[in-house]
């Protein structure tokens, strides 16, 4: 009799097994185990964040149950908010932009764990143009930091500082760099060590991140650079002078004015000379590198630092 109860036993939990499997995330009864059945442990996730940009993408999440050997393995799925993320049997499907919540549960033992699920818009933010294309992970501001439309000049900083002032000179710079102190001597000798800090985009010195924030930051030299080998056309915006720099394939392009530079108390050359900070230290600790503008043409160069330029933020993919 005793024997003839355990196979009804095993079979009821086999039964529960292809019920569960018809009715896809219906909450079960306790599990019905037999007498020599290895009890659950715990669970666990692959991976415990997903984020996905845009609807209708997919992933999978595997669920580990332990030990290996547990009786009964199965996993009830479920999202806390089906309107964002939806999930069956472990595939996670973006609905609509959104956060929520993937849990996954052992039927046996109560045991439970989660995975953070994000679906965000892929160009994160209204200023972000996608100009380089997928190739390459950051965007472009539409405007310089501080402005409000694309003619506009914005506000003017010295490299490494936070607020814009009245007098750019050496005797007003207050950014105390690593590796930095005033004396070329030993700041060569700090970059022949590789003391010195290469940039300064996302440290404490850039001023993007630190009032933006959500992974804008200035620009590094190297992604300036990728703007050469686009097309650049010298117009004009609402009476503004600049370079219109456009990707033919997509078609999407940024307007960069001739916004002029602060030198000491003197405001030079607004409407007919750009300068724009990039985030990279120079070679000479005293300088860093920024990209410059007329109506001849562009280049990148290396200015003192207590200058007071314009910067055109970028944001990284996320």
């Amino acid at each position: 009799m005793k024997n003839t109860a355990y196979l009804f036993a095993a079979l009821a939990v086999f039964a529960a097994g292809l019920f569960v499997s018809c009715e896809k995330d219906k909450e079960p009864e306790s599990p019905v185990l037999f007498k020599d059945a290895v009890k659950v442990e715990g669970i666990s996730l692959d991976q415990t964040t997903l984020t996905f940009t845009a609807k209708k993408q997919t992933a999978l999440l595997t669920a580990t149950v332990t030990p290996d050997n547990a009786s009964d393995k199965r996993v009830l799925w479920k999202s806390s908010n089906e309107s964002v993320v939806k999930v069956s049997n472990g595939v996670v499907e973006a609905v609509d932009f959104g956060k929520a919540v993937i849990t996954a549960t052992a039927y046996a033992g109560g045991f439970t764990t989660s995975c953070a699920v994000a679906v965000v818009k892929d160009e994160m933010d209204d200023k972000a143009v996608d100009l380089l294309g997928s190739k390459y992970k950051i965007y472009f501001s539409k405007v310089n930091f501080g402005a409000e439309n694309p003619q506009d000049f914005g506000s003017f900083f010295a490299f490494g500082e936070l607020d814009p002032k009245s007098d750019y000179s050496w005797d007003s710079y207050m950014v105390p760099l690593s590796g930095w102190c005033g004396d070329p001597a030993k700041d060569s000798l700090a970059m022949a060590q590789g003391t010195l800090a290469p940039y300064i985009s996302l440290s404490d010195y850039d001023v993007v991140a630190a009032k933006w924030g959500d992974g804008w930051r200035m620009p590094i030299k190297e992604e300036i650079q990728l703007l050469f080998s686009l097309d650049w056309t010298w117009t004009s915006l609402e009476g503004v002078y600049g370079w219109e720099v456009k990707n033919a394939d997509s078609g999407k392009s940024i307007f960069l004015p001739v916004a002029g530079y602060h030198d000491a108390e003197v405001y030079a050359h607004p409407g007919s000379k750009g300068r724009y900070w990039t985030g990279s230290t120079s070679t000479d600790p005293t300088c860093a590198w920024s990209l410059d503008f007329n109506s001849d043409g562009y280049t990148l160069d290396q200015h003192s630092r207590y200058l007071g330029f314009a910067i055109r933020p970028v944001q990284d993919h996320r």
